[in-house]
Order: C-alpha cells, then sequence, then structure tokens
C-alpha cells in the first residue's frame, strides 16, 4: 500500500569514539575550565545543535539585512526628495 503522506525521518550521526579515556576527558574538561576556554556545563553532544546554531545565525544576519534595506531605502527617498525640490526650485526660478 503506498504511504502518501509519509515523510522521513532525518538521519543523524551517532559517533562513538573507539578509544575513550574518562580520566583524561575530565582532565582536559577541569582545565579548559578553568583557563576559560570553554564555559562550565555539560559539553556533551546533541544532535542538530549545529545546525540549530547555523539557521538562528542566518535568521539574525537576514533581520540585520533587512534593516539596513530599510535604511539605504529611507536615504534614497530623502536623496530622491531633495532632488525634486531642487528641480521645482529651479523651474520656479526660470519661469519668473
Amino acid at each position: 500500500m503506498a504511504r502518501f503522506f509519509y515523510t522521513p525521518k532525518p538521519r543523524q550521526f551517532d559517533y562513538r569514539p573507539r578509544y575513550y579515556d574518562p580520566e583524561q576527558e575530565a582532565r582536559e574538561k577541569r582545565r579548559e575550565e578553568l583557563l576559560g576556554v570553554r564555559p562550565s556545563g555539560d559539553g556533551e553532544y546533541v544532535p542538530g545543535e549545529m545546525l540549530r546554531r547555523r539557521r538562528m545565525q542566518r535568521m539574525m544576519e537576514s533581520e540585520a539585512g533587512a534593516a539596513r534595506r530599510a535604511r539605504k531605502k529611507k536615504g534614497s527617498m530623502l536623496f530622491l526628495l531633495v532632488v525634486l525640490a531642487a528641480l521645482v526650485v529651479a523651474v520656479a526660478w526660470v519661469i519668473s
């Protein structure tokens, strides 16, 4: 039977290191926390975390780009009004 509304689940990468030394990992984590390289907290792998972070960065960049375009449009409208006013003044001066 055909599945018309079937959406496949995205594949996730499940990495398990072959050689793992929990004591060395704890030492490195503690050293990084003391030196301030990494904030203290749970540094475990979360599937899809990088994708969500990138999507959020792109969204923030697009919002900044939209604000930049709005400022640019406002500036071009102001320039157009100044040119139009100068033309009206020039035409009024030529006519009189």
